[in-house]
């Protein structure tokens, strides 16, 4: 075993992502006739607030032109909300808050009969206050027509933008609650025909085991329903997903997946285990303990049948079956040179492996404050010279990179997640010398080969986007390079994990080339297409599959062409009701009718389907509602989206194989999001798209 990850074994205990709460007190579980009324029931029991009693309503404020969502009407402007203020809404109307008659957590709300008069195009807000006995972390699972907002203290927790109907668990949000009064605030947008919202707490994961165990048992629940998006949604018809279950003795909270040339699956969790997994993709895979003593295994590299590389929080080490007895007896320190305070927060990721045989390893901050940088090196990516383990500082200004890999063409990527300086998840083209934007690895920029390029930290500026590369700050601060992708908080996921890409050759189905990213919080999957524009890498991002068991933290192609989904939900919770776990997407041979591509052309954007389309129905201007938002560069922890302005698209044309539709859109701006949403764009054989939604992030115009 490893010297440093013997000294730290004792910390393998502190939860990886977040931060115990208060304990729960005294209490029971109850079980009652549903699961919704048990959870309540039981929260009740140990004192901690179910949301049951009296929530108020105020509205309609407007959404014309789906412009409500991201309007901060007052009532996401307070604090601390008065129930006796009045406001100014839809068409000049004044009203104040008033009772929701027969508000019931676990049940749907139709929202449309508190506003008989009015039929499309509105906001409501809908309010709760409580009192609590203990502070705690309160999982929420949520559903609404269309769009939700969850507010807590004044800080807002969820934004998902969803034109869809309302069904239970559609998605989820984490709420702080502080000992004595608290105001829990929902924001729900229509744009017309039914208008419904659904809210329930949930057990917390730190709750006493033996709860969550009662209650899997007397309700247990597929990882689809948690979702909303059960085993007949539109998705599975082309993707199936299947778990592989997993012995008792194992808790696979999955930090890494890798599969070995003999076809075995290897997975390393944040336990400290690595687990062997023979003939994944059978009814009855095989697992078995290969090691077990690491620290919080975050990722690994399989090197050949016998060796695999795993970053540790303190280290990356060579891991060896020296004998072939499908057990490793041999651990060896490969790389230590990379600070470790003991700070939660203070993870590693990776290794990614280039073609030369290096590593490339990002590893995190620490969790808010001045110190989140105290360790040498935290907030950078570094190369591990892949034959001596020496170690060199490649870039910095990182946060929390939960993901690390190299694209088809030899190029590095890393995710980056919400939080300060990074106004919402994104995808990054990782090159030497270049700074992403988190301020506290500055400090290490005197120690590394890019001191010439100055470590003064800037204030939070305001900027149309991200500066263009090798634009300089005012005040000194090194260039901040763009994102390739913006991924648009709560719409396309929460906590961004492992980019990867399809290299199938097809057996995954017609997004080959194309990066997949997993999402944490939303147990997502999302598809991103890039290009490169003068030189910038930028491109578009699509939702792809929900319906998974818990937080996708890592993926992995098999063999076979299916993709391994390993997940946990890490002490933060996550949509689908399980703690950790592995599944299995696979294509079903059918193809979906999808955007495949969002090109930027001279003119505007080409679009470009997997299928012909339907011209009558692809040529209608009214098929493409576009905007266009951009962030604050600022460090606050996370930024809604800013400047949010309509565009207006022109249809110039579909071409010859009915394929690609090309659109003008004038005036696009560099750092800028342009949000795509189609409507009613059928494929020449009567499909509906199967995602009607596209998010293209925008550095450089075509010349």
């Amino acid at each position: 075993m490893p010297s440093r990850s013997l000294l730290l074994l004792v910390l393998l205990a502190v939860p990886a992502f977040a931060q115990s709460p208060t304990p729960f007190g005294e209490g029971k579980y109850v079980k009652k006739a549903t699961r919704q009324e048990t959870i309540r029931a039981t929260l009740a029991s140990f004192g901690v607030p179910n949301l049951e009693g009296k929530w108020y309503f105020a509205g309609p404020f407007d959404n014309t032109d789906d412009l409500g969502f991201d309007t901060a009407y007052p009532p996401e402007k307070e604090k601390t909300i008065d129930l006796k203020a009045t406001y100014t809404g839809k068409g000049g109307e004044k009203f104040g808050w008033k009772d929701a008659p027969n508000f019931t957590p676990g049940k749907m709300y139709d929202l449309a009969k508190l506003f008989p008069k009015q039929k499309n195009d509105m906001v409501v807000y809908l309010l709760h206050e409580f009192e609590s006995k203990v502070n705690a972390r309160l999982p929420l699972s949520l559903g609404s027509d269309d769009h939700i907002s969850v507010f807590s203290f004044g800080d807002r927790v969820l934004h998902e933008h969803a034109i869809r109907s309302a069904v239970p668990d559609q998605t989820a949000a984490l709420i702080k609650v502080k000992e004595g009064k608290n105001q829990l605030l929902l924001k729900v947008c229509q744009l017309a025909g039914e208008w419904q919202v659904y809210i329930n707490p949930e057990i917390p994961d730190y709750s006493p085991p033996a709860v969550l165990k009662a209650l899997d048992k007397d309700f247990a629940r597929a990882a689809s329903t948690a979702t909303g998006n059960a085993d007949k949604s539109a998705e599975a018809k082309f993707y199936t997903i299947t778990t592989l279950n997993q012995p008792a003795d194992c808790s696979l909270e999955v930090g890494g997946l890798g599969f070995r040339p003999d076809g075995k699956l290897l997975a390393c969790t944040r336990r400290g285990e690595l687990w062997l997994i023979e003939n994944p993709a059978s009814p009855t895979p095989k697992f078995s303990r290969f090691a077990s003593g690491l620290h919080e295994s975050l990722g690994l590299c399989v090197q050949d049948d016998k060796t695999v590389y795993v970053v540790q929080r303190p280290e990356m080490t060579k891991v060896t079956d020296v004998n072939g007895d499908g057990i490793a007896d041999d651990f060896a320190t490969f790389s230590d040179k990379w600070g470790v305070s003991g700070d939660y927060h203070e993870f590693a990721f990776g290794p990614a492996r280039d073609k030369d045989g290096n590593f490339f390893i990002t590893l995190n901050v620490g969790f808010g404050g001045g110190h989140q940088s105290k360790s040498p090196w935290r907030g950078w990516c570094v190369k591990i010279d892949g034959k001596t383990g020496d170690m060199e500082p490649w870039a910095y200004g990182l946060r929390s990179p939960n993901g690390v890999n190299f694209a088809p063409d030899g190029e590095l990527f890393y995710c980056d997640n919400q939080g300060e300086w990074v106004a919402t998840n994104k995808l990054c083209h990782v090159q030497k010398g270049k700074f992403y934007g988190h301020q506290a690895p500055l400090k290490w920029v005197k120690d590394s080969p890019f001191a010439a390029n100055g470590d003064k930290v800037a204030a939070g500026m305001m900027y149309d986007g991200q500066p263009a590369p090798g634009k300089t700050s005012p005040k000194g601060m090194p260039a901040v390079e763009p994102p390739c992708v913006w991924f648009p908080y709560g719409r396309m996921g929460q906590s961004a994990s492992e980019p990867i890409w399809d290299t199938t050759a097809g057996k995954f189905g017609p997004f080959a080339g194309q990066c997949f990213v997993g999402d944490q919080t939303r147990s997502m999957i999302m598809r991103v297409a890039l290009e490169k524009v003068n030189g910038v890498y930028q491109g578009v991002c699509f939702p792809f599959r929900s319906g998974f068991q818990c937080g996708i933290n890592r993926l992995c192609f098999g063999p076979d062409g299916s993709l391994y989904v390993g997940q946990t939900n890490r002490g933060w919770g996550s949509v689908g009701g399980k703690p950790y776990g592995l599944q299995r997407l696979a294509f079903n041979g059918p193809v979906p009718f999808e955007v495949h591509t969002m090109t930027a052309t001279k003119a505007g954007f080409d679009l470009t389907f997997t299928k012909p389309v339907d011209p009558k129905t692809a040529e209608k201007a009214t098929a493409y509602a576009l905007k266009s938002f951009t962030y604050i560069y600022a460090s606050p922890y996370g930024c809604p989206e800013t400047d949010t302005q309509g565009e207006k698209p022109e249809v110039l044309g579909v071409s010859k194989d009915g394929k690609t539709v090309s659109l003008a859109v004038p005036g696009r701006r560099p750092g800028r999001v342009y949000d795509l949403k189609l409507n009613d764009v059928k494929s020449a054989d009567g499909d509906e798209l199967l995602h009607a939604e596209a998010y293209y992030t925008l550095n450089a115009v075509p010349k």
